[in-house]
């Protein structure tokens, strides 16, 4: 009996499978180490590889690793109790980047799009949401500050998909 899938097949797909890995990694080290994290406000660059992967490999592998690094980094290094809705809202956070950015030569349309559908709904409304029945807040008095750092951190977030958006031919190659 053969295995029904070549071994250049295999090979690819473990290479996949690497470079995914990789990147939740990557995404940990960036949001637990290298970021600011407290109860309100979380600012790190873990979303670059969650966009690389998605745009890589389109929306439900950029909701995997989303995913897969929030529960791994919660999990590891805790700053509260693990929270399974925070990894449903990152998986939706994964997912519209692979919408927007797995298409070839997206621009700064669908950079500013799904930077803009992340912010409003996975940060300023979902994780707003959550935190607020959390802590014992209300809603309206945690937003004020979500939405200044989110306005100020729009831009950065933008500027550095499109970036990358450029390096896409050069990140396919790689991961090829």
């Amino acid at each position: 009996m053969t295995n029904p899938i070549s071994a250049p097949e295999r090979s690819n797909w473990l290479k996949k499978l690497l470079i995914i890995s990789l990147l939740i990694a990557l995404s940990v080290v960036l949001e637990r180490f290298l970021g600011y994290n407290d109860r309100l406000l979380s600012i790190s660059f873990a979303y670059l590889p969650v966009a690389l992967a998605a745009m890589l490999y389109g929306p439900v592998p950029g909701a995997i690793v989303c995913a897969a690094a929030d529960f791994l980094g919660a999990l590891l290094f805790p700053s509260g109790p693990l929270d399974l809705r925070f990894t449903l809202i990152a998986a939706l956070k994964g997912f519209i980047y692979g919408f927007f950015l797995s298409k070839p030569g997206f621009g700064r349309g669908r950079a500013i799009s799904a930077q803009a559908l992340v912010t409003v709904i996975c940060h300023l409304v979902l994780n707003t949401l959550l935190i607020s029945t959390i802590i014992g807040k209300g809603f309206f008095a945690l937003l004020p500050l979500r939405v200044l750092k989110n306005l100020l951190f729009f831009p950065v977030e933008v500027f550095t998909l499109i970036k990358m958006s450029q390096y896409r031919s050069t990140f396919e190659r790689l991961s090829k």
